[in-house]
């Protein structure tokens, strides 16, 4: 398995819009997608020096390679425009392989 992280930032006056258009648009295309094992928001509980709420998108992969075909698919890049407009950071984009550990797919 491997794990996407999408971070960026947002301004805490977009914060809930974030979490309706993540709900409404994101969470819909990846989970209908079957190489997506899930996908989550995460959000800093609090604003950074600069003001703004950092936070991102991970997603749960059964594989690289899966993962990169998904995201050049139409229907997961459209999933993302509605939120993309409201990142005030330059999107940083990581991917790590799960060596070990627990998971509901164990």
């Amino acid at each position: 398995m491997v794990i996407r992280l999408f971070l960026s930032a947002v301004a805490p006056s977009d914060a809930d819009e974030v979490l309706r258009l993540f709900s409404e648009d994101v969470v819909p295309a990846f989970t209908a997608h079957p190489d997506c094992l899930g996908v989550e928001l995460i959000m800093s509980t609090e604003p950074g020096p600069d003001g703004m709420i950092e936070g991102g998108a991970l997603t749960r992969w059964t594989s690289v390679e899966a993962m990169e075909a998904a995201l050049a698919a139409e229907a997961l890049r459209a999933s993302q425009v509605r939120i993309r407009e409201l990142l005030r950071k330059e999107p940083i984009r990581k991917v790590y392989e799960v060596r070990a550990g627990t998971t509901d797919a164990d």
